[in-house]
């Protein structure tokens, strides 16, 4: 599921039923859906997805902290071992109304029942009893029920499994002789993802030319954590870097020697032979530097280091400087030989000599890093508090993205009363396998092993990040008693980044376009409670999982009051317009219906008088927008006026005209406004004088 790169043998196999048009004829197809990638969230996944996402799909994180976790081996307790080693957990229990071959069921198949895992999921719970105990329905076997779940593992934890794989023959070896018998070394399609080289050489005694004592050797860098491979560099947070660090060696000692030869006596020459044994005193490898621009790291784990003052008693973190650097990681070899030569002879003189030699190789590998952070990026959220539909917005202050001052944000979480929503960042990171096998090298020839996907493998796979643009989109937490939608409004782009190249083995479409960043993102939230005067709190994140300065405000809009009063001497109407307290609402364009003109702006007073051309004056404020600059927010209003009918406008009261209707009842007390009047209008017509 972690090698986004690996291959997906059920990708493209769902088949969905749709509906096309064609020639006026509407007709039902099965059409292939490429699975697209899947996001990994920290709360894991549920065991039962975990297969089908990595054989159909690719996952991807918004940021690049190491807890997320993944499943690996189902795991079986009962109700009963559920609730004594979780607690007693929360328990649902819903008819089955349909038959459905992949949910649990109770014995009788009546329900289906699941239990709350710790990360917040339901877990299936199987073979339960279930009876109704007055009005609720319980388990009442929950000594057999069984309770489906599954073992995790963090991909901090599967890191650590990946270099402590490749050093199981250099720093993990079981005894020397296994350190110098055999080198691990990782292959990407037949090609050493670490080039290896031999070296400490020695020459031969008796023979012409010399003999590498070390074969294979090799050192690297399998990832820098928490960070992500971006543009041909590692880039990582600057308060602390790690890194996993694997190497090897083998050490190949040479062959014993003997050859004959001849030496001459007087007139007679007789056979001798010259010998060399060779044979290994010692060999060592560590090692012995790991920096960080001008940091020395400090390790703290097998393969692994750190720039944290690791010996300290708080650990305290040296901070790497903003910008690039260069990582490196020198291995040094020794190896101590005995030579052991002479002569040997029945007539000819003898002798053997012993000589010890010691020959040492030093490796360095090194890789350009970028340490960047967020300092420099703030966030600004706006909540424009409304009854039912808040408005959110949300601005940047700074770059955003890899680079220095900048980070990356990984959310915005914006929660107003119960609503909550994430408005999250454009970044996916891909993780993706670096080699397809380790070959196992030894004097006796070359063995390969594929690199393991699964858990506990001989050689898992070694992973690291890799950076997609995607798109920013907004999530709604949904409460179980309401829904929430969001509406995007209002977008301010600066800006873009371009698709970076992935693997073609990932199926990522919205990385084939430059991504637009923005300056501003705004959307209305809406939901089923008219509510203000909501509680508002708003924080972000960057992708390291650290916190981004972030400023909230609220304004509430506020009720206002409208006020249509006709003068029938004078052919006006005076609309006025104020706040609860009485105090007048200046500036505001007032929509007007029965005057000489549609739209008219209330003055310093509150105020805007109209010639009228109908007995019907109906005035409607729609309320401030919340882009405009007001020192106070207006929700929208109306109000209506007849011609000094008092009976008139008793019975529109009546109705609920000045309320805020919908549209059909607002013309239905049209309907009976005209209505009215017209009756007295014709009622005057009749008793007027001749």
């Amino acid at each position: 599921m972690l090698a986004s790169n690996d291959p997906d043998p059920g990708r493209g196999s769902s088949t969905v039923r749709l509906y096309e048009y064609d020639n006026g004829t509407i007709r039902e197809v099965n059409r292939t859906v490429v699975t697209q990638p899947v996001q990994l969230w920290e709360d894991s996944i549920r065991p039962r997805d975990a297969l089908i996402i990595a054989n159909e799909s690719d996952m991807y994180q918004s940021g690049v902290t190491g807890y997320y976790t993944i499943p690996y081996r189902d795991r079986w307790y009962t109700l009963e071992e559920w609730n004594t080693r979780w607690g007693q957990r929360e328990l649902r229990i819903l008819p089955l109304y349909d038959a459905e071959p992949n949910r649990a069921t109770d014995i009788d198949g009546e329900y289906t029942v699941e239990v709350r895992n710790p990360n917040g999921w339901w877990d299936p719970v199987y073979d339960a009893e279930v009876e109704l105990n007055g009005s609720e329905l319980e388990v009442t076997n929950p000594g057999t029920a069984m309770v489906h779940t599954a073992e995790y593992q963090t991909i901090v934890d599967r890191k650590i499994d990946i270099v402590e794989g490749l050093l199981r023959y250099s720093e993990l070896a079981p005894s020397e002789a296994a350190a110098r018998s055999t080198s691990a070394v990782p292959t990407d399609n037949g090609r050493e993802v670490f080039p290896t080289v031999d070296g400490a050489s020695t020459s031969l005694v008796w023979r012409s030319g010399s003999h590498d004592l070390v074969r294979d050797a090799y050192v690297g860098f399998i990832d820098v954590t928490p960070g992500v491979w971006y543009r041909s560099r590692y880039v990582t947070q600057n308060w602390q870097v790690n890194t996993h660090v694997p190497w090897d060696y083998r050490v190949d000692v040479p062959s014993d020697h003997t050859e004959s030869g001849s030496c001459t006596i007087g007139n007679n020459t007789y056979s001798l032979t010259r010998w060399a044994d060779y044979r290994l005193l010692d060999s060592e490898a560590a090692v012995v530097n790991v920096t960080a621009g001008n940091i020395s790291m400090q390790q703290w784990g097998p393969g692994a280091w750190t720039t944290l003052n690791y010996t300290s008693p708080l650990s305290e973190p040296r901070p790497l400087p903003i910008g690039t650097h260069t990582m490196t990681a020198e291995l040094r070899i020794d190896v101590e030989l005995e030579k052991h030569y002479g002569v040997s002879s029945a007539r000819c003189s003898e002798w053997d000599r012993i000589r010890t030699e010691n020959r040492s190789v030093t490796l360095t590998r090194s890789v350009p890093i970028e340490t960047v952070n967020s300092d420099d990026l703030s966030v600004d959220v706006h909540v424009y508090d409304r009854p039912g539909d808040d408005v959110v917005s949300v601005e940047w202050t700074g770059r955003q993205g890899l680079a220095a001052g900048a980070a990356g944000w990984e959310y915005v979480e914006v929660q107003v009363g119960e609503k909550t929503v994430y408005v999250t960042a454009p970044w996916r990171f891909f993780s993706v396998s670096r080699n397809t096998a380790v070959e196992e090298r030894s004097e006796s020839g070359t063995s390969e092993v594929a690199a393991s996907h699964s858990y506990n493998g001989r050689y898992p796979a070694m992973l690291r990040y890799r950076m997609s643009p995607a798109n920013v989109s907004v999530l709604a937490d949904q409460p179980a008693d309401r829904r929430i939608w969001w509406e995007t409004t209002r977008v301010v782009e600066n800006g873009s980044v371009a698709a970076t190249p992935l693997p073609a083995t990932i199926v990522a479409t919205e990385n084939t376009n430059p991504t637009p960043l923005y300056d501003q993102y705004t959307g209305v939230l809406k939901s089923t409670g008219d509510v203000t005067g909501e509680s508002v709190s708003a924080s972000s994140v960057d992708v390291w999982g650290m916190p981004i300065t972030t400023d909230q405000q609220v304004t509430r809009y506020e009720e206002p009051e409208l006020d249509v009063v006709i003068d029938d001497a004078a052919g006006t109407a005076e609309i006025v317009l104020s706040d609860t307290d009485g105090n007048p609402v200046g500036g505001r364009e007032i929509y007007v219906d029965g005057a000489t003109v549609p739209v008219v702006v209330t003055n310093a007073s509150g105020a805007a008088t109209v010639d009228i051309n109908s007995p019907i004056v109906q005035a409607r404020f729609t309320g401030d927008d919340w882009w405009e600059s007001h020192s106070t927010y207006y929700l929208r209003t109306q109000a209506v006026s007849v011609s000094s009918a008092s009976v008139v406008v008793d019975a529109i009261e009546v109705v609920g005209y000045l309320s805020d209707a919908v549209s059909n009842v607002m013309i239905f007390v049209e309907w009976l406004v005209l209505g009215i009047f017209a009756l007295f209008w014709m009622r005057y017509m009749r008793r007027r004088p001749a």
